[in-house]
């Protein structure tokens, strides 16, 4: 195989790589991101360098095949198949990765030729990969990547040959390789849970940037840039450049003004003048905001400070270098800086991004590339004739698109139905289209530090869902430094027990929170009714499982947890009241019957979400729980009309004491002595205003007759396992 051979087929390649930039065969580096073509593409490069010597010729002449040959039937045959004609990048990578560990386990034990390997040494390997424990997903792919090397045997040559690995045995089971402990657990479902008191204090700042500050920040970077842009370069220089810095210093003598100083983390100082003398080290001046001020070069304003001497000519230098900009932004009522630094104003417009990224991907439920996908002008309003308006969101996705053939369309396509949002949705699209003039509303340019990449890199106009690992943690980094400042500790952001926040887990936890929000304790209190509302219409007619299923998914469980809450009470012997108390009961008992210490599988999760009987609701801040009937429900009259089964949920701000669906346990009447410990504390404010007294001892009243009506009935409903 000729070394110069192209490593990915012109067909292929990503727009805009040139035939001179492809990887060649004989390459020890092969860029992999030449089969991207996604606008978020980086590089993504496979060196044979580190690959063990014996085994790499063959291998390369494998991994070429995998590129370049259309996958073979004999994998698409396979049970539960979903191989594709062409793999993509990403697969490649996960194979080639594989080979590599493949390839060092066979060097240790003195292999160098993959003819020697037998089943047997295939079955010694499996086993290697189960030593440390538990496996999965991640393991049966290093599996397969072997399987993909037999597969290719009829285009290899006879050394490059594997022996049908025994796991592709029509009579074999993974598991029987993989030990007892295998599981492929994994996708949307599976992502752990933003810790809510994580999450809520991060919507609320993301929110606060995207609503009440994002004009102060945007003013900021576009002075920023402005200034940036002045700065002449030094093959550029003004000829009357330093006569400007001379004037403009004698300026600032004579009106008592003072130099800008630079409070980022490094600093340009001013030659050998400028260093610590006997009385401390001195500030360090901006030297870029004064270039940018002037339109000088930068040498030429150290040319003009050094002329002042030592003590620069008795002139005295700023706190900062507060750019041009009014700030009105307020915290609860009250300013939230003073002013916005040169040095400040770019990490700003990052932090802002970033809000507006968590705004997005959290209240839209869209998939991370989807959403660094979205470009300028995406978001429409629709008004529609009863006079409501609807916000909606196009773009592109990915997951399941296909051409005719059925492979993977890399580039994707415009999704055919919008995404429908909430307002909030479209004020962070509208912030990002102020805040850059780019297509994309995520692009690379606005990052920190825009390093030119090497020849033999790739990096596309838009960020890499990974690169924003760190942009979330700046942020919270930055709201806690602030809220510190502005002696808000309710506002700080304590870290999430499961490691960094990531795009992929904020669709699984808005999902959560649309079933178990706890009342007004987090970030939009009941604006979580209406982006369930908004994902439900905006995912509702597609025929592909998405984020429905990740709704779905979290309503069963929450129906699991109250329901096995449910009957922890009654086999505790808490007493039921209410118009439901027997609906409560019964839902306990059949789903004890039914579920408890056993594993759902898909079908019985559905059966369990869609039960009539066991539609049972509690919210953490009222004093009963909903067994939600729909032809039953005053908060919603309409709420059993044209609505899916699985979506349905009570309206705890519209909540009618005289509902059917109200039961009330043992540990609601605990709740409501609390409040009544409350009010009375409360009402012993000799300075409480009438109103105010009034209204708490309305309430009084109204919680006494709920605890009477409860004791009143207790003997009656008691949990039929304590009788």
């Amino acid at each position: 195989m000729s070394e110069r051979l192209p490593v990915v087929p012109a067909q292929r390649r990503r727009p805009g790589v040139r035939e001179d930039q492809v990887s060649r065969f004989g390459d020890l580096r092969w860029e992999l991101a030449q089969l991207q073509h996604t606008d978020t593409a980086s590089t993504k490069a496979f060196l044979w360098s580190n690959f063990p010597a014996s085994l790499r010729s063959s291998f390369m002449r494998i991994a070429w095949a995998l590129i370049n040959i259309p996958t073979p039937d004999v994998l698409h045959a396979r049970l539960g198949a979903r191989s594709r004609a062409v793999v993509s990048a990403s697969t490649v990578m996960t194979t080639l990765t594989g080979f590599r560990k493949f390839a060092r386990w066979l060097e240790a034990r003195g292999i160098t030729r993959l003819t020697d390997l037998d089943q047997e040494t295939l079955s010694q390997y499996a086993a290697y990969l189960g030593e440390k424990g538990p496996t999965g997903v991640h393991e049966e792919r290093q599996l397969f990547a072997l399987t993909r090397v037999w597969a290719y045997a009829p285009h290899l040559l006879p050394e490059d040959r594997l022996a049908m690995p025994p796991w592709e045995d029509p009579g074999a089971a993974i598991i029987d390789f993989l030990g007892d402990d295998f599981s492929r657990d994994r996708g949307e479902n599976k992502e752990v849970v933003i810790h809510p008191a994580t999450m809520s204090p991060l919507l609320v700042w993301a929110l606060r940037l995207v609503l009440d500050l994002a004009p102060d920040i945007i003013d900021a970077h576009w002075a920023w840039r402005r200034l940036k842009l002045d700065i002449r370069p030094s093959n550029a220089a003004p000829a009357d450049g330093l006569r400007l810095v001379r004037a403009y210093l004698q300026h600032l003598k004579a009106s008592g003004g003072t130099l800008p100083a630079y409070i980022g983390h490094t600093g340009q100082r001013l030659g050998n003048h400028w260093r610590a003398g006997a009385a401390g080290e001195r500030p360090l001046i901006n030297i870029s905001f004064l270039a940018g001020q002037l339109g000088v070069t930068r040498h030429q304003v150290e040319t003009g400070l050094l002329e002042l001497g030592p003590n620069l000519g008795g002139l005295f230098v700023a706190d900062g270098a507060a750019l041009p900009v009014d700030v009105t932004g307020r915290i609860d009522g009250k300013v939230w800086a003073n002013a916005i630094d040169f040095t400040e104003a770019q990490s700003l417009a990052g932090h802002l991004m970033a809000a507006a990224l968590l705004t997005i991907g959290y209240l839209s439920g869209m998939r991370p590339e989807e959403v660094l996908h979205l470009e300028r002008g995406c978001s429409s309003q629709e008004e529609r004739e009863d006079g409501t308006v609807r916000y909606r969101i196009t773009g592109r996705h990915f997951k399941g698109v296909t051409d005719e053939d059925g492979n993977t369309l890399p580039q994707g396509e415009i999704r055919p139905e919008p995404w429908t949002v909430i307002e909030l949705v479209d004020r962070a699209v509208k912030v990002l289209e102020q805040l850059h003039d780019d297509r994309l509303l995520f692009p690379r340019s606005m990052t920190i530090r825009a390093l030119q990449p090497a020849p033999a890199e790739i990096r596309a106009e838009g960020l890499n869902p990974n690169r924003f690992i760190g942009r979330i943690k700046a942020f919270i980094d930055w709201a806690n430094t602030t809220a510190t400042r502005l002696a808000r500790p309710h506002e700080l952001i304590p870290a999430d027990p499961h490691g960094p926040i990531t795009l992929r887990r904020l669709r699984r936890t808005v999902a959560w929170f649309i079933y178990r929000r706890p009342g007004g304790r987090i970030a939009l209190g009941l604006q979580y009714g209406h982006v369930g509302s908004s994902l439900a219409e905006s995912y509702g007619g597609r025929t592909k499982a998405d984020m429905l299923e990740i709704l779905d998914f979290e309503k069963t469980l929450a129906l699991a947890d109250t329901l096995t809450e449910a009957s922890d009470l009654l086999s505790a012997g808490e007493a039921v009241s209410g118009p439901a108390a027997d609906r409560y009961i019964a839902a306990a008992e059949e789903f004890t019957a039914r579920y408890t210490g056993g594993f759902a599988t898909k079908g019985q999760m559905k059966a369990l979400r869609n039960n009539p009987r066991l539609q049972i609701f509690e919210d953490p801040q009222a004093l009963l729980s909903c067994n939600l009937d729909p032809y039953k429900a005053l908060c919603d009259p309409d709420l059993a009309k044209g609505t899916k089964p699985s979506l349905r949920t009570p309206n705890w701000s519209r909540c009618n004491p005289a509902c059917a669906n109200i039961s009330r346990t043992d540990t609601h009447m605990q709740r409501a002595r609390e409040q009544l410990a409350q009010i009375d504390t409360d009402c012993a404010d000799p300075h409480l205003p009438h109103p105010l007294r009034r209204r708490l001892e309305l309430c009084r009243e109204s919680t006494e007759k709920i605890i009477q009506e409860h004791e009143a009935a207790a003997g009656r409903t008691a949990g039929k396992d304590s009788t």
